[in-house]
């Protein structure tokens, strides 16, 4: 049984490291020192002690720590589970992976050490491995439901639709409830251009949801890859009976006046529902930031579609002021903004910030001619983003020079620390 004391002093500590208040964090995790704890709590506190040196960039202090405590629990699987969780869960990827790795070596018959190793890769954007590590955990357990899911989720990113669907109906063969899985299956579908079964798996989805506004959206967006208006207008009128005024409906109402070539009455729906999901203070967090990113790359698709940059450009001000960068809003920017070039290499830029006390890092994707040119666009880019110019710490070139069209692609969140250093 663990103790009240010991899980309240790992979670403050947790709260402390998100905060970014460090030295504190450490602090109050080594008050655990000397009290008797369950091999879970050894594994999280070990984790939290070593990432909060690392991050202070004691590096080295934190390696002697893993080592000596590894002399003793190395063998401990519920220590190393919750170790490599816990790295992950931080942001520790590398010393997550060692971990999980670890165990899966000492457990290979494991399906929990294999799910989370798996977890930890595809937090780190690397599905391949991610997959293949679901696929130990299915040959361990064949009933590992939410390993055929998340499975299902790596193949659509390595862009597998037809190993994503036989994945999701393997799931769904086991949590046939599942409305979220249902719309998802769909979604892939859709992609598949296999429309027939798209449909069929948003039916199923409706009939296990209480929520079904996303679903008559994506089956709405489906309906216009068809060409099918009876069906888009059909999907029209339930989201209108949801939401009138939500992003969703709006959304769906512009792409039915785009289909029909009323340019400008899809343009001011698509303006409306940008203003909307901006100016929404009660959204939850995680919902508005997908919604604030969704809407603002098919406001900027459009905007490329019809050459619109001139009005699209008090849209394209705000979402630098909003700093709203996910991978598509990133990518129809470089459509919109971004020229065609025969000779486009992509190349990772870091920068470092200005302040030479307590220097961060970003780094960014390019696409460019040359690596002067990729290191003067992040630095633009980055300079419009914040209001200052920071340096160029690092450029390294990850593809051959091709047809592409230049511009960002990538940007990371702050380090404290150049990452990989």
């Amino acid at each position: 049984m663990e103790s009240t004391t010991t899980l309240s002093t790992i979670d403050r500590t947790e709260e402390l490291y998100a905060d970014g208040d460090l030295q504190p964090a450490l602090d109050m995790v080594r008050t655990l020192y000397g009290q008797t704890l369950t091999s879970t709590d050894r594994g999280r506190a070990l984790a939290l002690e070593a990432a909060c040196l690392i991050q202070l960039e004691r590096a080295e202090e934190a390696e002697r720590l893993i080592a000596e405590i590894m002399k003793d629990e190395g063998d401990d699987h519920a220590f190393a589970l919750a170790a490599g969780i816990e790295f992950s869960d931080l942001g520790e990827f590398m010393q997550a992976e060692v971990f999980l790795r670890n165990l899966c070596e000492l457990d290979p018959a494991s399906p929990v050490a294999w799910f989370n190793l798996a977890i930890s890769l595809g937090r780190e954007e690397r599905y391949q491995e991610a997959a293949e590590a679901y696929t130990k955990c299915i040959a361990a357990d064949v009933a590992f439901a939410d390993a055929y899911l998340q499975r299902a989720y790596c193949l659509e990113m390595l862009e597998d639709l037809d190993g994503a669907v036989e994945m999701y109906h393997a799931y769904l063969d086991r949590v046939p409830d599942d409305d979220e899985a249902w719309k998802s299956l769909g979604i892939v579908e859709s992609d598949r251009k296999k429309f027939d079964e798209a449909y069929e798996a948003f039916r199923r989805a409706l009939d296990h949801t209480d929520q079904p506004e996303d679903v008559y959206f994506n089956w709405a967006i489906t309906a216009v890859r068809r060409d099918d208006e009876e069906e888009l207008e059909r999907c029209i009128t339930k989201l209108q009976d949801i939401d009138p005024e939500g992003w969703r409906t709006l959304l769906a109402r512009a792409d039915y006046e785009e289909a029909e070539e009323h340019i400008w009455p899809a343009w001011e729906l698509l303006c409306e529902a940008f203003d909307r999901v901006l100016d929404d203070e009660d959204a939850d967090e995680e919902d508005a930031d997908e919604a604030r990113g969704y809407v603002s790359a098919a406001l900027l698709r459009f905007a490329a579609r019809h050459d619109m940059r001139e009005h699209a450009a008090e849209h394209i001000l705000r979402i630098f002021e909003e700093g709203i960068f996910d991978s598509e809003v990133l990518e129809a920017l470089e459509v919109l903004e971004g020229r065609l070039s025969n000779s486009a290499a992509s190349f990772q830029v870091m920068l470092r910030s200005p302040h030479a006390d307590r220097p961060r890092y970003l780094v960014y994707g390019v696409s460019a001619d040359s690596p002067d040119e990729a290191g003067e666009i992040a630095i633009t880019f980055e300079e419009r983003c914040s209001g200052e110019r920071w340096a160029l710490h690092m450029i390294h070139q990850l593809t051959q020079p091709d047809e592409g069209r230049i511009g960002v692609y990538w940007r990371s969140h702050e380090y404290t620390r150049p990452p990989g250093a």
